[in-house]
């Protein structure tokens, strides 16, 4: 139920978002080309996640409701679907962490780059899967190993240079790279600690047997998901050790105050976990049995929260904090539409789980909502200014070090990769349906 409450806000919450960060961009000649190019993908990535979320709304909806039976799921073009535009959002990722923070390719050439990856991605990876009936779809979690290796590097390198070459502008550097792993693993991160001491074997076994219906599991899915386990486990650590090294020498900051959040979230889920292994076990040994009201409680208000409302503000942090798009001048006004949107909708969001699982009456979270917006629309300035501070930007620092050269990219060439993506979303989706309408997998 809490996933099904959460999935239509967070479709609407990534579409919004996705679509004006889009227009943004066009709207932000100024900006620096490659900081303008990622926040393109970006846009793209929150636009990708909100079509994936509107499928699995509307899967939801219908198995509550008893409107699809197991056999029917699994040759839908919904279930296609949302296999798909995952695969598109994981081809993006590895697109977005070659060009930002720090651009692996400096000139023109990353678009071309861009726009092929993501048509091969479709082309390939798509209808293979489909095809196969999505029985090794956990293979495309090695995609997300390029972020995160590249990432994690980045990540390193200029905490590195910030605290030993007291370097303080790389500090930029390092956070952006920090948050862009926070938001690509999202609430996989609190997981850490049951990763480790291999108590997540539990839950992938559960998930396996509970999906056997639809695929039989194998030794590829269980590899290719212990890999991505220790690719979360690795970025969490990773970030949380030099966060804390960074606090002894430079105090804390709002990167370090999130990643020991997220640390402290993962023993709490450890426990939490551990008090319902008897549970998990239960499809493997006899039959499912239902996880605790409460600990259904606390995966709405941390997971669910984390994955659906909280990594789209990540996203839009990292673009109008750091410059990678313009958000002066005649793009003021479009700017604060865009977090006063952001804020009600999280706002709005939050209320409603609360209500749904604690006996509030309507009229109290009506008010509450009410307050919200009144505080929101009468420091509608303070928070955006707040929101867009207009820290330097990952780019100018890059290219006041000389480490980077810069580069050009032409609006035809952003148009280029609206394109291709354009394309790939489609190509997928028609690809999805033919089959589907094939009953190729029955």
């Amino acid at each position: 139920m809490a996933e099904v409450e959460l999935l239509p806000i967070a479709t609407m919450i990534h579409l919004i978002l996705g679509i004006m960060t889009i227009i943004l961009v066009f709207r932000s000649e100024k900006s620096n080309h490659n900081e303008r190019f990622a926040a393109l993908i970006l846009g793209w990535i929150l636009l990708i996640l909100g079509i994936n979320y509107l499928f699995r709304t509307i899967i939801d909806y219908q198995i509550n409701n008893d409107l699809i039976s197991t056999s029917e799921y699994a040759t839908s073009f919904l279930r296609f679907g949302a296999q798909s535009t995952w695969i598109i959002f994981s081809g993006l990722l590895i697109v977005l962490s070659l060009t930002y923070p720090y651009p692996l390719i400096q000139n023109s050439k990353i678009v071309t780059l861009g726009c092929l990856t993501t048509i091969l991605i479709t082309l390939i990876f798509i209808p293979t899967g489909i095809v196969t009936n999505f029985e090794y779809d956990s293979s495309s979690s090695l995609f997300l190993l390029f972020p995160f290796l590249i990432w994690s590097g980045i990540y390193l390198r200029y905490l590195h240079s910030e605290i030993m070459d007291d370097k303080i502008e790389d500090r930029t550097i390092s956070a952006v790279a920090a948050l862009l792993i926070f938001a690509a693993f999202g609430d996989w991160l609190t997981y850490w600690l049951g990763i480790i001491t291999t108590q997540e074997n539990h839950f992938s076994s559960r998930f396996a047997v509970g999906g056997s219906e639809i695929s039989d599991p194998n030794v590829i899915n269980m590899v290719m998901e212990s890999a991505l386990q220790a690719i979360v486990a690795v970025s969490i650590i990773s970030i949380f050790i030099g966060e804390v090294w960074r606090c002894r020498k430079r105090g804390i900051s709002g990167v370090s105050i999130f990643t020991f959040s997220l640390f402290v979230l993962g023993i709490l889920w450890f426990i939490f976990d551990y008090t319902q292994m008897g549970i998990v076990d239960s499809c493997v040994e006899t039959q499912c049995k239902s996880f605790n009201k409460v600990y259904n409680t606390y995966y709405i208000f941390t997971s669910q929260i984390i994955r659906f409302l909280l990594v789209p503000l990540i996203f839009m942090y990292v673009i109008l904090n750091f410059n990678l798009i313009e958000t002066g001048g005649e793009n003021v006004w479009f700017t604060r539409v865009l977090v006063l949107l952001m804020l009600l909708i999280v706002t709005s969001s939050i209320i409603e789980l609360i209500q749904t699982v604690l006996p509030i009456p309507q009229m109290i979270t009506s008010a509450l909502f009410a307050a919200a917006v009144v505080i929101f629309i009468g420091w509608e300035e303070r928070i955006t200014s707040g929101m867009i501070r207009q820290s330097s930007s990952v780019a100018n620092t890059l290219l006041e070090s000389d480490e980077v050269l810069d580069f050009t990219i032409s609006r035809n060439e952003y148009k280029a990769y609206n394109i291709s993506v354009g394309v790939s979303i489609t190509l997928a989706l028609m690809i999805s349906l033919l089959i589907s309408l094939m009953g190729i997998n029955s």
